[in-house]
């Protein structure tokens, strides 16, 4: 079913990253209001498979932001989160939804490896910044069970979609080599890894546009610290910069 390195049987446990967006759900949505505001990935997903009509699979779906957008479009929203306060707040996102859009979304509480749903049951499989962070390192453990169960639930000739940060273009690549643990190596592993098993890796340029420099820095404070994103905020003019994603894709 898949195609290139083979894929490793399934852990017992689900991978539950602890976000920091967990602990502060304030800081956590003004993240995502801010993240790529014009919706770049979203028309780059539409040029891939339109949403439109299709079951959709949000794995890592956090809070819900991005589960509730698809579901306005979506015939339905299956929102997959294993984090218990990630949960908390999808349950109370969903709830406050009107009706018609909260009877598209289903809530899993399961995590990438282990999906509750039949095989080819999904026309699209997106995650986010969530799970899908490539061969295992120091920090994460492979992502390969994850691929496995996506390739069983997403149709045939459907889409999965994987979002994760690129590390060689844009102003936020640089603030996550020169503050955090990432690197040009590191861009190039994730590449190589990905293409082994019949992804194809295309590089969206988008920004963070904040209502204020404040906003912004609270942000930044919330992914790099307080120190680094006092940093960040001297290398900024106003209240945005350019963030580049690397998307990860590959048709069923």
């Amino acid at each position: 079913m898949t195609a290139g390195l083979p894929i490793t049987a399934l852990p017992t446990e689900p991978f539950v990253y602890d976000y920091p967006g967990a602990h502060d759900a304030v800081t956590y949505e003004l993240e995502n209001r801010i993240a790529d505001p014009d919706a770049r990935i979203e028309a780059f997903m539409d040029r891939l498979l339109p949403m439109d009509g299709r079951v959709v699979a949000d794995v890592g779906a956090g809070g819900g932001f991005h589960a509730v957008r698809y579901a306005q479009r979506a015939a339905h929203v299956f929102a997959v989160e294993p984090a218990p306060k990630m949960l908390a707040q999808l349950h109370r996102r969903i709830a406050a939804e009107p009706g018609e859009i909260a009877a598209r979304i289903s809530v899993l509480a399961a995590g990438a490896e282990a999906i509750p749903l039949p095989g080819e049951s999904v026309d699209i499989l997106h995650s986010r910044l969530a799970y899908f962070f490539g061969p295992a390192s120091d920090r994460v453990r492979s992502c390969e069970p994850g691929i496995a169960e996506a390739l069983r639930i997403v149709r045939p000739g459907g889409r999965i979609v994987i979002v994760d940060n690129d590390l060689r273009e844009g102003d936020f690549a640089t603030f996550l080599r020169d503050f955090g643990p990432d690197d040009l190596a590191l861009a190039d592993r994730l590449d190589q890894f990905w293409s082994a098993h019949g992804f194809t890796g295309t590089t969206v340029m988008s920004e963070w546009r904040a209502p204020s420099r404040k906003a912004l820095g609270r942000v930044l404070a919330m992914e790099f610290g307080e120190p680094a994103a006092a940093a960040i905020l001297t290398r900024i003019d106003g209240a945005r910069f350019r963030h580049a994603y690397r998307i990860y894709h590959r048709q069923r």
